[in-house]
């Protein structure tokens, strides 16, 4: 028996802006009504010291935020 797909439509919305990532990402995730922020996770080694855009993120507790490896 051949494997099923299930089709799943999920809304997205792609948004260009400029500016520091983290008041953007905020300020774009308020005005859209964001049911989840999908981010990705910073490779940078100072980004452990003194925080990652998702790490704040996170910790700001507004949103579901998924960080991607």
């Amino acid at each position: 028996m051949p494997a099923r797909r299930a089709r799943v439509r999920v809304p997205v919305t792609l948004l260009c802006r400029r500016g520091d990532a983290y008041t953007e990402l905020c300020a774009a995730a308020d005005e859209t009504r964001a049911d989840l922020v999908v981010v990705g996770a910073s490779e940078q080694a100072g980004h452990r010291l003194v925080g990652s855009v998702a790490t704040r993120l996170v910790r700001t507790g507004r949103w579901p935020v998924v960080v991607v490896p």
